[in-house]
């Protein structure tokens, strides 16, 4: 896996104690502000050396092609160009299928501001929820379109299929599922690069639909990200005890401070 992979692991694993944290935060819902600015806080480290916070209708300057603002809560990079950019949501609802189709049409337009610069860059786009998804239609459309979901309902992805991807992660986990989220989790975590194909010569931009063969599979990515990530959640209780717990404590103080 790519060092730029492992960084989005990373991040999703994080976004994910902190939504585990913002599910007893309070009776009500963290504020969307705060949410905000406390998960785009996660993406200050020394890996990602440029950062944007909320506020902005650019993308580090770059207008999107279409010229119209677009708002993105956060976004880094690292000193390759590749990026992490989030929708952070704190809704009753959750996030929507209009919620995750409307955040893919404004990466899509600064993505096809960038085309002389995106062929050597590696892009993820991740929708980060502090309340739990279960509608799985949501969560299938995000993955249809390229789109990393990190919610409290379910370990992210990024995280289960690196996991996954480790030789001895066989002693621990059944190796069918093991074989099969490899199988079909890598092609659904690849960089936005890979779903739309630039090519420098003619000025196209080709879209590859496939990267799950049907809608099928699709349906079998979700069930195995809810199976493989309860079994890792079991295995940090039997062998990590309270190593998780110390971690969402971690998080609970981080949105207790922003609150103040």
């Amino acid at each position: 896996m790519s060092h730029a992979f492992e960084v989005l692991t990373k991040f999703a694993f994080e976004s994910w104690l902190l939504g585990q944290a913002a599910s007893d935060f309070s009776d009500s819902l963290v504020d969307g502000r705060i949410w905000e600015r406390t998960v785009g806080d996660l993406l200050r480290c020394p890996q990602l050396i440029h950062h944007q916070g909320p506020g902005e209708s650019t993308l580090f300057g770059y207008p999107p092609a279409s010229g119209v603002r677009h708002e993105l809560d956060a976004c880094a990079a690292d000193w390759n160009g590749n990026m992490i950019l989030l929708e952070c949501k704190s809704k009753k609802d959750g996030v929507t299928k209009a919620d995750a189709a409307l955040f893919h049409e404004k990466t899509l337009d600064f993505y096809c501001a960038r085309l002389d610069d995106i062929g050597r860059q590696q892009w993820w786009r991740l929708i980060v929820s502090s309340v739990p998804i279960f509608d799985n239609a949501v969560r299938a459309f995000c993955i249809q379109l390229g789109l990393v979901l990190c919610e409290p309902g379910h370990l992210p992805l990024p995280m289960i299929v690196k996991i996954a991807s480790r030789p001895i992660a066989d002693m621990h986990l059944r190796e069918i599922l093991l074989q099969e989220i490899v199988r079909m989790g890598e092609p659904a975590l690849r960089p936005m690069q890979d779903r739309w194909v630039h090519d420098p010569v003619t000025q196209d931009l080709r879209f590859r639909p496939k990267i799950l063969k049907d809608a099928s599979e699709i349906k079998d990515l979700l069930y195995l990200q809810e199976e493989l990530g309860e079994d890792i959640f079991d295995l940090y209780k039997k062998y990590r005890p309270g190593s998780l717990e110390r971690q969402i404590n971690r998080m609970r103080n981080s949105l207790a401070k922003a609150a103040q």
